[in-house]
């Protein structure tokens, strides 16, 4: 997820120099009864099939796989570690990822490794991020509910801009068709929109700048977790590893549940 779009940020960055997240966590203690839309046991994994269209209409197809599997703490703070394997057209890629499950949400842990390397030092001085994780999920999920994933800014001097910024709201219920290794099956999903506001500032004038967003929706069902994803590549690559990649805003991804074993 912290892998954003490093030319942006030295975009602006230059323009600013030369033209011139925090979570809504109550606690650690785990879910309490009710609704389960994202269950966390160790061992717990998915499999899920992947389909983008570009704009000429072209379908690439694959797979991902995720399984949760042990811990690790940084700062004092324990997290869970989920392995991805994904396979597009042939091609294999793996990644790690630390989440945890509250009460409130689930967190995951934003690995600012990538941004120190990518990020000269006398520019990374001015980045600015809300929180050292981002809150995919803020629980429970009620009528007008919205909140901050995501939030990466820029500061100079008197001057603050919202480079990268991402949202979550609640989105209501639904029926989604699963298409299963043992069968289809009808499940009552809530829905979930994400939406990603990347704001660019005028190379020629730094007080003037102009925005892009781009949406995306996840749907849980009760006891499963996330059994769809489906919107914009820029957005939904962020929760695959990938960063955010401004060549992919006329890509559609669709990540669909075919088989998982809860634990």
């Amino acid at each position: 997820m912290i892998r954003v779009i490093y030319g942006v940020l030295t975009v602006v960055l230059a323009a600013l120099l030369f033209g011139a997240c925090g979570s809504n966590d109550s606690g650690t203690n785990p879910a309490p009864s009710g609704p389960n839309y994202y269950p966390n046991g160790n061992g717990t994994s998915y499999k899920y099939t992947i389909q983008t269209t570009d704009s000429n209409g072209t379908n690439v197809t694959g797979t991902r796989s995720s399984i949760y599997q042990g811990a690790q703490s940084f700062s004092g703070v324990s997290y869970q570690v989920e392995f991805d394997s994904t396979t597009i057209s042939g091609f294999p890629t793996t990644n790690k990822f630390y989440f945890r499950k509250t009460d409130a949400g689930v967190y995951f842990f934003a690995d600012t490794t990538g941004l120190s390397a990518s990020v000269p030092d006398t520019l990374l001085q001015y980045v600015k991020l809300d929180s050292n994780e981002f809150g995919l999920f803020s629980f429970p999920f009620t009528d007008g509910k919205t909140w901050t994933v995501f939030k990466l800014s820029i500061v100079f001097g008197v001057i603050t801009i919202p480079v990268v910024d991402v949202s979550g709201a609640y989105a209501g219920k639904e029926d989604v068709v699963l298409n299963l290794a043992g069968g289809t099956a009808t499940k009552n999903a809530v829905k979930v929109k994400f939406t990603l506001t990347l704001t660019i500032p005028n190379p020629d004038n730094v007080f003037q700048t102009y925005t892009k967003t781009y949406d995306a929706f996840a749907w849980l069902v009760d006891g499963i977790g996330i059994v769809r994803w489906q919107g914009n590549a820029a957005i939904l690559n962020t929760f695959s590893g990938s960063g955010i990649d401004l060549g992919d805003t006329t890509r559609v991804v669709s990540q669909s549940l075919v088989n998982y074993n809860i634990k």
